[in-house]
C-alpha cells in the first residue's frame, strides 16, 4: 500500500506573496528616506548660503574701509549691498550693518578700549617710520553686520577689528 503524502499546493503563492510585501516595504522606506535626505540637504545648503552670506558682509566691510578712509567715521558707517548672488533680481541677497530683525541698514560700529582686548598691551611698535596721523590711528571697533535673504532667512555676524596703524 502506498501512503500518500501531504500536497503542498499553494504554498508557493503565499511565500511569494510575503517576499513582495518585504520587498515593497524596503522600497517605500528607501523612497522616504530619501526624500528626508533630499530635504536635509536643501536646508543646510540654504544655511551654507546665508552663513556665506554674512561671511561676505563681513569681508565687504573691511574691504570698504579703505575706499571710504577718513571721510567717514567707523561708528557712522551704514552699508546695504545687494549681491550678485541669482540671476533672478527678487532671489538676490542683501548685506548691511546691522542686527536680526532690523529693516534697512544701521549704524552698529561702537569703538572699544585698547585695554579691553587682551593682546593689545603686548603690541609694541617702533614709532619710526610709521605714519599715525589721522583719527583712525590703530582703534579697536565692533561690528555687527547680517545677510538677508529673500526667503526670510537671516544671518548675523559680530566681529572685532583693528583699524589704522
Amino acid at each position: 500500500m502506498h501512503r500518500r503524502l501531504p500536497s503542498r499546493r499553494g504554498s508557493a503563492l503565499a511565500f511569494t506573496l510575503i517576499a513582495i510585501a518585504v520587498l515593497l516595504l524596503l522600497v517605500v522606506g528607501a523612497i522616504a528616506f530619501t526624500g528626508r535626505n533630499q530635504s536635509a540637504a536643501m536646508a543646510k545648503a540654504r544655511g551654507d548660503r546665508t552663513s556665506a552670506c554674512s561671511e561676505t558682509a563681513r569681508r565687504y566691510l573691511l574691504s570698504r574701509l579703505r575706499v571710504f578712509g577718513s571721510a567717514v567715521r567707523i561708528t557712522d558707517l551704514k552699508l546695504e549691498q545687494v549681491l550678485p548672488d541669482d540671476a533672478t533680481a527678487s532671489d538676490r541677497s542683501t548685506l548691511r550693518t546691522g542686527h536680526l530683525g532690523a529693516v534697512g541698514s544701521i549704524a552698529t560700529a561702537t569703538d572699544i578700549p585698547s585695554s579691553t582686548v587682551s593682546s593689545s598691551s603686548n603690541q609694541v611698535s617702533d614709532a619710526a617710520n610709521t605714519l599715525r596721523a589721522g583719527p583712525l590711528g590703530g582703534a579697536y571697533y565692533r561690528v555687527v553686520v547680517m545677510c538677508d535673504e529673500p526667503g526670510g532667512r537671516q544671518a548675523e555676524t559680530e566681529f572685532l577689528f583693528r583699524f589704522g596703524l
